[in-house]
């Protein structure tokens, strides 16, 4: 049973010692979306990227599209540096364990400033879901939810 635990604890600890998964690592680093704002999306909040995508379908007129494509590019820079910020710390803590350098106060700092990170990042992409609510006509947000597949709202 001792043999067990030993292989199950030392699986976990090498799948947990990785400062940032991959793909998550990409992600923050090219200020993606990566479902942050899903809960917007899903509730009628048209998010900028996508709105882009289906500018035609959508008929936005020059402004809207100008007005979008601020909001992308807002979000584009305030995202990348936000995940870079996030990837940086977590690498530091990662380094922490790694070398055994951690104490409880140092970890509880650390975490709470990668969550308070991650909290930003997600209310930069929310936020310009909520900008597009405003740019869009109630109709465009209809056809929009259609295309999208969130037909209901």
């Amino acid at each position: 049973m001792k043999t067990f635990f030993a292989f199950f604890f030392g699986i976990m600890s090498i799948s947990f010692a990785q400062p940032v998964n991959p793909s998550d690592r990409e992600g923050l680093l090219n200020g993606e979306g990566m479902g942050l704002a899903s809960l917007a999306e899903m509730n009628g909040y048209p998010g900028p990227k996508h709105v882009l995508e289906l500018k035609d379908q959508l008929g936005l007129t020059q402004d809207q599209v100008l007005k979008t494509e601020t909001i992308m590019k807002g979000v584009e820079v305030s995202a990348k540096l936000a995940g870079a910020d996030i990837v940086r710390l977590e690498e530091e803590l990662h380094k922490l364990f790694e070398n055994g350098k951690i104490t409880e106060k140092t970890l509880r700092a650390r975490v709470e400033r990668i969550g308070s990170l991650r909290g930003r990042l997600r209310f930069i992409h929310m936020q310009a879901h909520l900008k597009m609510k405003s740019i869009l006509s109630e109709n465009q947000i209809q056809m929009y939810s259609e295309l999208r597949g969130h037909a209901s709202h």
